[in-house]
């Protein structure tokens, strides 16, 4: 009898991971097709493709998250919190809430039907937050007095006027006017290759290095392959000084958008850093678009809160936060009482919310620490500089309150 369960176990363990297997690579190729969809002869095409490949995508997520989900109990200093869903999220709610050595404790699996049941009860227990790394679609979301959603990935993107200088003019970008001033005396210029050796040159020596200097244990590295498959798609923009090549970006231009993607500096180098080497990649980045008819540039993916470095310097360029293409989690927030000490956290933090295609700066209010309405109109006034639509206040009082400016 126990060889016969065992038996059985073993058959169900090895056909879970042949079908996340397949699930994956269902999903990893409706990215494709909606980075791809230019690639259809009309518009009307792109958008039934789009919509077709998302929903697919969304639907093989929820089927991978269906059985089971990771649940890790993280108890810090200040606050408890628990996490449900993959490790490289748990690492990264790490990263965000404690400053301090975390005792992590794993909790096993939990089934996704069962979370909205068993959100509650962690909470009653004296848990401080509960998050939950979701796909976009799924049968129960878990609710709380204080519920709010963030995109684990958002998009910022530039227009490209013409002439391009006069991208830099007003006072908004005075500050990329000075980087870009103090970049000239390094004496860089740039060139565009299509060749296989500049490839794997900058995939393994500048890619690869700048990511993990940058990001650390954070870092997540796109394989050669993927890579590859953009180069293929347009080419690679590389920086140079004295001849030599010390960074570059891969860059393709479809539909009036120049996309850039999947940066690097050589060996990570701090003098080249110091010298503004990454606003010039920007900045030749639009020049190479705008001379391939391009009047979108598209940054890149963010992560999706405000007080993140790589937001806050596209910021600086005038980016607006648009919806990623790929198919991608949320992160549910979830918590029944917040502590003054973790909602001024969380604010500080600046979590950015997708509410009906559009993207808000989320805002706590408490009872003991309510938002009066001049924190939030200023806080209103932050988030249309930072590229967003608006601002939304969660409360435990009330619904949450939608201030927008457009």
């Amino acid at each position: 009898m126990l060889k016969t369960k065992y038996t059985f176990y073993a058959m169900y363990r090895k056909s879970r991971i042949r079908l996340n297997y397949l699930l994956d690579r269902i999903i990893k190729q409706c990215n494709m097709v909606l980075m791809d969809v230019y690639r259809f002869p009309w518009p009307v095409v792109h958008n039934i493709a789009q919509r077709i490949a998302r929903y697919i995508g969304d639907v093989c997520w929820l089927l991978r998250d269906f059985p089971r989900l990771s649940a890790y109990k993280l108890i810090g200093a200040d606050w408890t919190i628990i996490f449900v869903g993959g490790d490289v999220g748990q690492r990264e709610i790490c990263h965000l809430f404690f400053e301090e050595e975390v005792d992590l404790q794993e909790l096993g699996r939990i089934a996704l039907w069962k979370l909205s049941a068993q959100t509650p009860k962690w909470l009653a227990e004296g848990v401080d937050l509960v998050v939950c790394e979701l796909g976009r679609i799924h049968p129960r979301p878990p609710k709380s007095v204080f519920t709010f959603t963030v995109p684990i990935w958002i998009q910022q993107i530039l227009g490209i006027p013409e002439p391009s200088e006069s991208l830099l003019s007003g006072r908004r970008l005075q500050n990329i006017r000075s980087r870009l001033n103090k970049a000239r005396q390094a004496e860089f210029d740039y060139r565009f290759s299509q060749l296989t050796a500049d490839f794997d040159h900058f995939y393994y020596h500048m890619h690869v290095p700048f990511a993990k200097a940058r990001h650390g244990h954070l870092a997540l590295v796109a394989p050669y392959q993927d890579e590859k498959r953009w180069f293929a798609r347009g080419g690679l923009l590389l920086v140079n000084q004295h001849d030599k090549p010390v960074a570059g970006t891969l860059c393709y231009v479809a539909n009036d958008v120049c996309y850039i993607l999947g940066s690097g500096v050589l060996d990570a180098d701090p003098q080249l850093l110091r010298q503004e080497i990454i606003t010039v990649l920007f900045w030749y980045g639009i020049i190479w678009g705008r001379g391939q008819g391009a009047k979108i540039l598209d940054m890149g993916a963010t992560r999706a809160w405000r007080s993140n470095g790589i937001f806050f310097y596209k910021q600086r360029w005038r980016a607006q936060v648009v919806r990623r293409k790929g198919i991608y989690g949320a992160w549910t927030f979830l918590a029944q009482n917040l502590s003054p000490s973790l909602q001024d956290h969380i604010n500080e933090l600046g979590f950015i919310s997708e509410i009906d295609g559009r993207f808000y700066g989320v805002l706590l209010s408490t009872e003991t620490d309510p938002i009066t309405e001049t924190e939030a109109n200023k806080e209103l006034s932050a988030t249309k500089y930072e590229g967003l639509d608006g601002l939304v206040v969660i409360s435990a009082e009330s619904k949450p309150i939608v201030y927008s400016y457009t």
